[in-house]
């Protein structure tokens, strides 16, 4: 039969070894939790300066849409004008739906803003980039949804050139 005083184990060798079992079962890496990304998203971003009198510029914004999520209403969009000089980052749109029904993507819609959103004074000379931010409800934050490239305000002279009417 099994003799047990010939093949019995040391109490403290088992014991290290529950031991040392649970401290590598502590210490395996466990993944990260992944972040979430945005759920609402913008068509690309263009845009560049012109200039409106001899010491007035208007930066421009072509249309753009913002793509809302399926289930998500839009919350708000903020538009940037970041000075390339200085760094200087400043909102110069920042728009929040009615509360009381905002526009929603109940299967996946976009929002377009009104041209009346998208000329905005601008110093002439300046450099800047333009950028667009924008949440939805399925998001905690804002995401940036677009950037232009560098674009310089033109300086000049600017002269309106009406005919002589002449007897």
């Amino acid at each position: 039969m099994f003799n047990r005083k010939k093949f019995s184990i040391p109490k403290r060798l088992i014991v290290a070894v529950e031991i040392l079992l649970i401290v590598l079962l502590v210490q395996v890496e466990r993944p990260a939790a992944a972040l979430a990304g945005p759920s609402v998203y913008a068509s690309p971003l263009h845009g560049g300066c012109y200039q409106v009198r001899p010491d007035r510029c208007k930066i421009h914004l072509e249309p753009f849409s913002i793509a809302l999520a399926p289930g998500t209403s839009l919350v708000r969009f903020q538009v940037t004008a970041i000075n390339a000089a200085s760094g200087k980052q400043t909102i110069i749109y920042d728009f929040r739906p009615d509360l009381s029904n905002p526009p929603s993507a109940f299967f996946g819609s976009t929002y377009t803003p009104t041209s009346v959103a998208k000329d905005f004074a601008a110093i002439c000379s300046n450099t800047y980039t333009v950028s667009l931010q924008g949440q939805d409800s399925g998001d905690g934050a804002m995401f940036n949804l677009g950037q232009t490239g560098q674009f310089t305000c033109p300086v000049g002279v600017y002269r309106i050139f009406a005919p002589r009417i002449g007897r």
